[in-house]
């Protein structure tokens, strides 16, 4: 029997990447982001050209009334949550003298906030069931704070906290929490196949494994590169 995922920020490139890579191994897969065109689009793709089906719940992921919602009805179709995934980000590129607070809000919200609201709603079922998997998506600045991304750093810096000390509550209870740094660049879906960016479906492929991992050796944090050959 496939597993039930949700996929919480889902957007052209890693995201559509990463629900079609658990569609593929015919996991039924719920689909929230705000924008409700592009969820139904790829969820009707999903649905007819893999193994397994996929629901878009348009949610606005800084609200957690909508997230609860979108909740509901992902177990009406589906059941209960195996995997969840914290992909989302909103973040201006500014730095401290320019950052606008009601941007650094929204930041805050849509990243760390969003993933504990996700958490809470998903880990249940986890708990009362064969454990699960949850899965956050860093970047560079999860490990290191980039210049001239205050909003941007300070939300990924707290998503990789809460993915460790998250990691070391549920682990015992037979909840796998990784997180994963994307360092680098994800190449843009219109874009050839340049060395200098990662590539979503590879990035997708690995978030599988994270899955698939027997517990006796769990990753805590993955980081992934692009390779560019030096000559």
């Amino acid at each position: 029997m496939g597993r039930t995922v949700v996929v919480a920020g889902v957007g052209p490139g890693l995201g559509a990447s990463v629900a079609e890579r658990f569609a593929a191994e015919g996991c039924s897969v719920a689909l929230l982001a705000r924008s409700e065109s592009y969820l139904e689009e790829l969820a009707d793709r999903l649905t007819a050209e893999t193994p397994g089906e996929a629901l878009a719940l348009p949610t606005d992921l800084a609200d957690p009334m909508t997230i609860d919602h979108s909740m509901e009805r992902l177990r009406e179709a589906f059941g209960p949550v195996d995997v969840l995934v914290n992909h989302a980000s909103a973040a201006s590129w500014d730095g401290l003298v320019e950052q606008d607070p009601d941007d650094f809000r929204r930041a805050l919200a849509v990243g760390p906030e969003a993933a504990l609201h996700c958490s809470q709603a998903a880990v249940g079922d986890m708990l009362d069931g064969d454990g699960g998997t949850v899965i956050f998506t860093g970047a560079t600045t999860s490990v290191r704070g980039r210049e001239g991304a205050v909003g941007f750093s300070a939300a990924k810096f707290a998503c990789r906290g809460m993915a460790e000390s998250m990691a070391r509550e549920l682990g015992p209870e037979g909840v796998h929490v990784a997180h994963v740094v994307i360092d680098g660049a994800i190449r843009p879906p219109d874009a050839d196949d340049d060395p200098a960016y990662l590539d979503p479906d590879a990035v997708a492929d690995a978030y599988w494994t994270l899955v698939e991992q027997d517990r006796s050796a769990w990753t805590l944090e993955l980081d992934l590169r692009p390779h560019v050959e030096e000559f």
